[in-house]
This record gives structure tokens, sequence and C-alpha cells, in this order.
């Protein structure tokens, strides 16, 4: 886990973009941004879903699109709404759709071959 810069948009408006700090965590499979940035920028959820956290309970959030843009790469990736008490993460969904892993002992993005299987 590390701490990465990212900046967010909508995909079906990319005219504002919003800067955030978010936490690169590999056991995350999606990705958490707080409600009321992906709310300003006009991002609608498509879904509702239950979640299952680490400690076995569980969670129910909005689920939609963000455009996300980190080191020039920009792609669309799927966005739970976090609630003030959740953490802000860059999920592995996301991190796999741009092409970055962490890098274990530096705790930093590295760009990652894209696999196609």
């Amino acid at each position: 886990m590390g701490i990465s810069a990212v900046e967010i948009t909508n995909p079906r408006d990319q005219t504002r973009w919003e800067s955030l700090s978010l936490i690169a965590d590999t056991g995350a499979i999606f990705s958490i941004i707080p409600k009321p940035m992906l709310d300003q920028l006009g991002i609608i959820a498509y879904a509702q879903e239950t979640f299952q956290l680490a400690d076995g309970s569980e969670i129910r959030r909005p689920l939609g699109d963000a455009f996300i843009r980190i080191d020039g790469k920009a792609r669309t990736v799927p966005a739970i709404f976090g609630e003030p008490n959740d953490t802000p993460l860059l999920g592995v969904t996301a991190l796999e759709i741009l092409g970055f892993t962490v890098d274990p002992r530096t705790r930093k993005l590295e760009p990652t071959k894209m696999i196609l299987l």
C-alpha cells in the first residue's frame, strides 16, 4: 500500500477534474472515492452493491464509473461512492485497468505490462 495522487472526472463530461490522494491497496477489489466528490462531478451510480469487509461485516454502497488519471494515463474504472468513515482507496481493478502495480519495497506505483488472457 502507498499513497497515490490521482485526478478524477466524469467519463461523460471531462471538462472538470478534481485531484485526490488515494491509498493504493492491492487487497481491495474496488476503488473508494468520497461520495461528495463524485456527486460534484455529476457521476451517477448505476447500482447498489453489498460489500464484505475484512472483519466479515457487510456494507451497502452505490457503485458508478469514474475516469481516473495517473501520470498521464487515464481510464474509466468502477468506483464505490464512499461515506465519511470510508477510507479513500485505489483498488486493484483500477490499478490493473490503468496498467500499474505497487512496488512492495518503495510502496510507489510502477507501470506494468498489460496482460491479455
